[in-house]
């Protein structure tokens, strides 16, 4: 497939959500306490298939769309309304110890086990944020005195086949936690020349013996409105800060 050839279909524009960043959440904490503060602050809503569009002052929040392809099929429209940057805001399972229940991850790489990347990189499997927005979103979460770790990711449009030979598969690739969309947002973003960077929240833990989940604890309540809540507000244009105190990153 060549990059330059068009597509015979193309997205249709939601107009009254066309604005420069959007917020993709595809899931909420178990109280939905994400969807709450947004209906709170939402000017315009609309139902879509798959998920819902809020329209902030300032920014778009896609909510819902779990999953590479319906997550991809809704940024498509996004995109073409004037979307210039994109923050996921999600949940993985960690495959290693390095990343505990409830800790916060931010992408430091991708790697594609999903089926919607192939179609705008064929062959390619690894892919990034972009490092600007990457860093201004990470400096959102270190002005607020909050640990973060930096990790690689893989997507799966499969997670009920996360075997042991799975896992230990991209172990081996220092890969840390596994998630649904990230890869194929970051594909998107590069494929469009924008912005992307991804943000997840450990909500499960996988060894090659069980598999804890840890998603509807009360603290996940707690966890979510502390690492996402500000971004519905935070200054995700401006350049990153260009100095980090030490130990924030874990």
């Amino acid at each position: 497939m060549n990059k330059a050839e068009d597509s015979i279909v193309k997205p249709p524009v939601f107009k009254d959500f066309a604005q420069d960043t959007v917020l993709f959440i595809p899931v909420d904490s178990p109280e939905g306490i994400v969807a709450q503060e947004v209906s709170s602050m939402s000017r315009r809503d609309l139902a879509l298939p798959m998920g819902h569009l809020y329209a902030l002052p300032d920014r778009t929040i896609l909510y819902g769309c779990v999953g590479a392809p319906a997550a991809v099929l809704a940024l498509e429209s996004l995109i073409a309304g004037g979307a210039k940057r994109i923050l996921l805001l999600g949940f993985c399972g960690a495959l290693c110890r390095r990343a505990r229940l409830w800790d916060a991850l931010m992408a430091c790489e991708a790697l594609a086990d999903e089926g919607t990347s192939p179609h705008y990189f064929p062959g390619r499997e690894e892919y990034h944020p972009s490092s600007p927005f990457k860093l201004t979103a990470e400096d959102t979460v270190f002005r607020r005195g909050l640990p973060l770790l930096s990790g690689a990711v893989v997507s799966t449009d499969a997670p009920y086949r996360e075997t042991p030979s799975w896992r230990h598969r991209y172990l081996e690739r220092g890969v840390d936690a596994v998630d649904m969309e990230t890869s194929a947002v970051f594909a998107l973003a590069e494929f469009h020349d924008i912005q992307a960077a991804s943000l997840l929240i450990v909500s499960d833990e996988l060894s090659d013996r069980e598999h804890e989940s840890g998603f509807g604890h009360p603290k996940m309540n707690e966890i979510v409105s502390t690492y996402f809540i500000p971004f519905l507000q935070a200054d995700l244009a401006g350049e990153p800060s260009i100095e980090r105190e030490e130990g924030n990153e874990a």
